[in-house]
């Protein structure tokens, strides 16, 4: 009879201290956005599916070579000094575009390589962490993922985009398809004695693309899946782009150094253009011709 009364006096507990709990919570659930009754379906199938899904980036058109009447391969240098590329820098603090690739790198969801091969047309020889630490360490004294979140450091630092500009008569469209992406820093800061290397005086940018060397590579289309699940900052809070939309979307500012042509020449190094200046005007030049060929394929 004792074990009875115990029984019903810890089921009369348990009861009690549920009610508790429900009359903790509100009656009426709060509303905190003008979207989230219309879209509590939607973030219930978000959560549903996990934080990371396994495909994030919009597949890429399927072109067939016999469609394309118009080619041309561009290598671009994008500077994180401009304030124009402001959407490289994430929504989560401390943490840029580079720590991103780093981290994926470190766990080996994306893979880097050391040199990009122009005459293949190819990214060459994988590269793993640690060994990028140590080339990043002595070529710009950036031998930590978390130096490269010091803005001053990352002033002096940029990307160098390979893409090809085609024109695929199928789908009427003049479009980009980034091959490759790599982290430069100028070639000066290998043999600075400062500490870190980037922040000497002496080590500056250079001129159209000129001594920059390449740290790493990566193969883009293969990091897609990747970079998609970072969101970039944006004034407008309500608008939420990732990094592979900043990149198809075309919302970073560069300068051309190099078109395909037979000799080889970077604008750096070709003997026609003497100063800062003429190379400047050529990119520009180069530029619009892109621009002019699209509209001149609608007038004709």
């Amino acid at each position: 009879m004792k074990k009875v009364s115990i029984f019903f006096l810890m089921v009369g507990i348990s009861l009690q201290v549920l009610a508790q709990k429900d009359s903790d919570k509100p009656k009426v659930m709060p509303i905190y956005s003008i979207f989230q009754k219309s879209e509590e379906g939607k973030l219930a199938r978000e959560k549903e599916l996990g934080k990371e899904p396994v495909n994030c980036a919009p597949e890429l058109p399927r072109v067939k070579s016999d469609d394309v009447i118009f080619a041309k391969r561009l290598t671009r240098d994008i500077y994180f000094a401009d304030p124009a590329n402001r959407y490289l820098t994430p929504v989560d603090t401390n943490r840029n575009f580079l720590t991103i690739l780093l981290r994926g790198i470190s766990e080996q969801k994306i893979e880097a390589y050391q040199t990009w091969n122009p005459s293949t047309g190819r990214v060459e020889e994988l590269i793993d962490y640690n060994t990028l630490l140590t080339k990043t360490d002595a070529s710009a004294g950036l031998g930590y993922p978390l130096q490269f979140s010091d803005q001053e450091l990352l002033a002096k630092c940029g990307l160098r985009l390979i893409e090809d500009w085609y024109f695929d008569t199928n789908r009427a469209e003049f479009k980009s398809f980034i091959i490759a992406i790599g982290l430069i820093v100028p070639s000066s800061a290998a043999s600075s004695a400062s500490v870190p290397k980037l922040k000497d005086p002496a080590v500056k940018i250079g001129e159209a693309g000129a001594d920059m060397n390449g740290m790493f590579y990566v193969n883009y289309p293969t990091i897609r899946n990747y970079i998609c699940k970072f969101n970039v900052y944006h004034p407008n809070e309500k608008i939420r782009y990732t990094f592979d939309d900043v990149f198809q979307l075309r919302y970073f500012s560069s300068l051309i150094i190099e078109e395909s042509n037979p000799d080889g020449y970077k604008l750096a190094n070709r003997p026609d253009l003497k100063s800062g200046l003429d190379k400047l005007l050529e990119a520009d030049r180069i530029k619009r011709s892109l621009i002019q060929y699209e509209q001149d394929m609608w007038e004709h």
